[in-house]
């Protein structure tokens, strides 16, 4: 609070010096306007301060001083040139991940009426030794064929020798399980087989070691060269070569099941893919890899058989595919020599007394050995698959063709050497499959099979030309289950002339067979 006396003084002083204080101040109005504001007074200085800033002569249009105005923004930059070449690749590289991104998370598309389904991951899976892939890994598979099996020629009774005639039985017919390890220039497969066929058994059904070259084949494809050597599959047509698990039918045919007892025989074998061209050449023993009664534990001769099979694969529409090859099998047969035997003495009973006489001994004079022959055989074959996809399924028809000679070696075995002659084979069988939707399939086969066009019977003295041709007519329905289960039926309706009537006359032997199947895939 002010004193009396510095109110006065104030008073007075402005009163005194009005006049020179307004003349001061109308001279230093435009020197106040270019030079620097006073100080900011503190709160010891005696200033009158206006009410209202209307008050003071020019307030509004004061400007603040150049060090406290705020700084200006700096100017932007020119912007770069754009590479329109790398702005193009970073868009093309920006649609291709946003593509990836959509293919995992949108949900498969369903196929319209007419339509094929669309292509799906490369399964492993051997639908045909002529065209398997070999992918990189470790894998294990295999599958199980129970089955009931009856047939009209079964009896309750044993033949000479012991073995039972009764055929109507339940067996286990194919037991597989088989190992894959593939690399990139190599490859081992190791199958096993146990069946009750013919009594327990445990064998080896394959047994491959394999380098190979892929070149640019994918993986779903065969490599463009492999070698292989141990007990692998024979290239001869198309039904040799189909797998048992993908076979719509029980068995192979009678003609192929003749000439070729097994599928496998131990060799090497040359094969590959060329673009829609398959090849195959295998350089074997030639004698059948089965437990059959008169088989040799090992080949009974150096000749060795030469089988080759050259085919195509092709698909001139995305849901229509065609394959078909031709295959050739050049070796040699072994018609085994006899055993020097002893002179002896044979007794027979003429007038069964039981009393030996003179007159019932018989000299049997001793032989010397004959020794082994060879002999040549050979077969040629043509096969063709179509197979069409539709919402139903797949629709395939094939067919296959072939004449040999000297080469059945289990239905009627061939030995020229025996004979005196060469014997001629032919046969061929004509099959089509149908899907009915992805749970069932139905099938029809017709097969014939001639194993001696020259053959000749007996009758009162006169050789007669006869055919001993067998033809068999097998429709077949399936019920499949989650790709791994199938419940098949097959009824074999078998025409031959290997029976005789009371007069002697050839005529149809009474034997149609029944088969009953569950296959399981492991």
């Amino acid at each position: 609070m002010r004193s009396p006396f510095r109110l006065w003084e104030s008073t007075v002083f402005k009163k005194s010096h009005a006049l020179p204080f307004a003349l001061l101040s109308l001279w230093s109005l435009p020197v106040a306007a270019q030079s620097a504001p006073a100080p900011a007074a503190s709160d010891q200085d005696d200033l009158e301060v206006p009410a209202t800033p209307s008050t003071v002569p020019r307030a509004s249009a004061e400007k603040l001083p150049p060090e406290s105005r705020p700084p200006a923004p700096p100017a932007k930059a020119a912007p770069a040139p754009v590479n329109t070449e790398l702005q193009a690749q970073l868009d093309e590289l920006r649609a291709r991940l946003a593509a990836v991104e959509a293919s995992r998370v949108a949900p498969p598309s369903t196929p319209t009426a007419g339509q094929a389904e669309p292509a799906k991951e490369v399964v492993y899976q051997e639908n045909s030794a002529n065209s398997r892939p070999i992918p990189r890994g470790f894998r294990i598979g295999g599958y199980l064929h129970a089955q009931y099996e009856s047939n009209q020629m079964s009896e309750d009774q044993l033949q000479q020798g012991g073995t039972p005639l009764n055929q109507d039985r339940f067996s286990v017919r194919r037991g597989r399980l088989r190992l894959d390890r593939g690399w990139e220039y190599a490859n081992a497969t190791l199958e096993l087989d146990a069946n009750t066929t013919r009594g327990v058994t445990v064998g080896i059904r394959r047994a491959e070691a394999s380098v190979l070259y892929r070149g640019s084949n994918p993986e779903s494809m065969p490599p463009l060269l492999m070698l292989t050597l141990g007990v692998t599959d024979l290239p001869f047509g198309f039904e040799l070569a189909e797998s048992p698990r993908e076979r719509p039918f029980m068995e192979r045919t009678l003609g192929s099941s003749a000439l070729f007892p097994s599928e496998m025989d131990a060799g090497a074998k040359l094969s590959g893919a060329v673009s829609f061209l398959r090849y195959a050449v295998a350089v074997t023993n030639g004698e059948p890899l089965d437990t059959l009664p008169g088989r040799y534990p090992r080949d009974p001769n150096a000749a060795k058989d030469i089988t080759g099979r050259i085919g195509v694969e092709t698909n001139p529409l995305p849901a229509f595919s065609i394959s078909g090859g031709t295959s050739f099998n050049q070796g040699k047969g072994f018609h085994a020599g006899t055993q020097a035997t002893k002179p002896s003495f044979v007794w027979q009973d003429t007038n069964e007394d039981g009393n030996l006489t003179p007159n019932e001994l018989q000299a049997v004079p001793g032989a010397a050995a004959t020794p082994s022959q060879n002999f040549k055989r050979w077969a040629y074959a043509l096969d063709l698959q179509l197979e069409l996809k539709t919402q139903f399924g797949s629709s395939r028809l094939y067919a296959e063709g072939f004449v040999a000679s000297n080469l059945d070696r289990a239905y009627v075995i061939a030995d020229p050497v025996l004979g005196g002659s060469d014997v001629r084979e032919a046969g061929y069988y004509v099959a089509v499959a149908q899907d009915v939707t992805r749970y069932g399939q139905v099938g029809f086969r017709y097969s014939y099979y001639d194993p001696n066009s020259d053959f000749a019977d007996s009758r009162r003295g006169i050789q007669v030309p006869t055919s001993i041709a067998v033809r068999t007519l097998s429709p077949m329905v399936a019920l499949r289950l989650q790709d791994h289960t199938r419940l098949s039926f097959e009824y074999d309706f078998i025409t031959d002339n290997l029976a005789k009537n009371a007069l002697g006359v050839p005529t149809d032997a009474k034997n149609n067979q029944l088969t009953l199947r569950l296959q399981v895939q492991l």
